[in-house]
């Protein structure tokens, strides 16, 4: 799919168009005298034609998708990327090769709009049906070339490559998200990480179990030693600004298939536990736009990857390990093991240098029972950072609520028998979680803890997205390495 920036004078023929429509506001004036006449005969004739992702399709010559915008003055990139997804997810059975879209720029800008919403246009060119034998259930149109409409086109090339490379990258972390487990594996995902990382242009590098022990990461092999397949730690490098230490260090668990080990899970959608490695896809994804993008700060993610499964050499309930930090983890719970691969991820990240460090994990079913499926929950330290993060996120269009993180809870999760335990009890299950990782975060180090299992999944069709994998927090990376960046120019 190739995009383009011109301005409405320069639209020519194309054949479908991807109007959003505010409420009480007029469709685009450089849209042909009967489409706007149609526009105004639907807006009269139908109710909640701008109900927010709403769409309505005309089929005028070109055909005209009405995309619902909502109120005016509320648009921000979140809007601006589900618009966009909503009018082309319209176009999935259509026969279509050249479509235009306004820029529906409002209140933040055509520049930013123009980006978010080629950053849904990527979005809306994935479906999660790839394993079906029909071709219509998995077919998608055959866009080919999207013109992006505004009025201030010249200068926008670099809004269109970063909204690319964003889009590309989180249609790259569903995909690998949405892979049964027996076609992604460990190994397997360590594969697609260094394709991925020959087009990007950044270096990787992929531990066994060996290099793993004799890096000391005991608590991460812990949750290995249940299965056949071998664990593989994925660590990828982005040299942006040359020099030593990272700007950035990115850590995502990569659980490949989350049984629950010895403390197993119930049978009800156990299977969609083949995308307990969307931080490790996140990361994976996240560090290869960075790449292509260039991006003129040093990165490093790292993705601890493994299957967690009840094998006759599985951790116990009660078994006690040794962390990469020094720290000695008592198993409570072997489905507690996100927190378990995580800890040796944040300390090798900041072993190689990295002073502000990332992580995310589809780590708690507590999450998401405290803020739904709207909201990735934030946690971390010192303020200031847990804020910038916030910020970057909420700028780059994903919903994060911060979380709180005291002594109380970092008590809770002492162990009896060791320093630490994996687990202490479901009240406030999502912060004792965060409080475990914590004790890997070493002085001086800025630290965010995303989770993302309330987000990581959608149970249905949304108008702007199919059910599935979301690629959640892939753009937030970005952009903060982006922000990073920018800040040492």
């Amino acid at each position: 799919m190739r995009f383009r920036a011109v301005r409405p004078t320069q639209v020519g023929k194309v054949d479908a168009i991807i109007v959003p429509l505010f409420a009480g506001a007029e469709p685009p004036a450089w849209l042909s005298r009967p489409t706007r006449a149609a526009i105004a005969r639907l807006v009269k004739e139908e109710l909640g034609v701008t109900r927010l992702y709403g769409v309505n399709t005309l089929h005028e010559e070109p055909r005209v998708v009405v995309v619902g915008a909502g109120k005016p003055g509320q648009l921000d990139a979140e809007r601006a990327r589900n618009i966009a997804s909503a009018g082309v997810r319209a176009l999935w059975r259509a026969s279509v090769r050249k479509v235009a879209i306004a820029v529906a720029a409002d209140s933040i800008g055509e520049e930013r709009a123009a980006a978010a919403m080629v950053e849904g246009a990527i979005y809306a060119m994935w479906r999660p049906e790839v394993h079906r034998t029909r071709e219509e259930e998995r077919r998608l149109p055959n866009i080919d070339q999207v013109l992006v409409v505004a009025e201030k086109a010249t200068g926008m090339q670099n809004a269109i490559d970063r909204g690319v490379a964003i889009g590309e990258a989180t249609n790259t972390a569903r995909r690998l998200a949405n892979e049964p487990a027996n076609r992604m594996t460990p190994t397997l995902i360590a594969e697609a990480a260094k394709e991925l990382a020959k087009e990007a242009g950044v270096r990787i590098e992929v531990f066994d179990a060996d290099k793993c022990r004799a890096l000391g990461m005991g608590s991460y092999l812990s949750v290995a030693q249940g299965s056949h397949e071998p664990p593989r730690f994925i660590v990828m490098r982005h040299r942006g600004r040359g020099g030593s230490g990272y700007d950035l260090g990115l850590v995502g668990k990569g659980i490949t298939f989350d049984s629950g080990g010895i403390s197993i899970k119930p049978a009800d959608n156990m299977h969609h536990m083949k995308a307990d490695m969307t931080g490790a896809a996140s990361v994976i994804a996240a560090l290869a736009a960075i790449g292509k993008l260039g991006l003129k700060a040093n990165v490093i993610a790292v993705a601890p990857c493994t299957e967690n499964l009840p094998g006759g050499g599985a951790t116990k309930p009660g078994d006690v390990f040794t962390a990469m930090s020094g720290k000695t983890v008592e198993v409570i719970n072997t489905d507690a093991e996100g927190r378990l691969v995580l800890v040796d991820g944040l300390t090798y990240a900041q072993r190689e240098g990295a002073k502000r460090v990332v992580d995310v994990a589809t780590l708690t079913g507590a999450i998401a029972v405290a803020l739904g499926n709207h909201f990735t929950g934030l946690f971390g330290k010192p303020d200031s950072f847990v804020e910038l993060v916030r910020a970057t996120a909420a700028a780059a269009g994903d919903r994060m609520w911060p979380m709180p993180l005291t002594d109380e809870y970092r008590d809770e999760i002492k162990g009896e028998v060791a320093d630490i335990r994996n687990s202490a009890g479901r009240e406030g299950g999502a912060i004792k979680a965060a409080a475990f990782l914590d004790s890997a975060v070493e002085d001086g180090t800025e630290w965010a803890h995303l989770d993302i299992a309330g987000t990581f999944w959608f149970e249905r069709d949304r108008p702007h997205a199919p059910k599935g994998p979301q690629g959640p927090a892939v753009r937030t990376l970005i952009a903060l390495a982006e922000r990073l960046a920018e800040d040492r120019e």
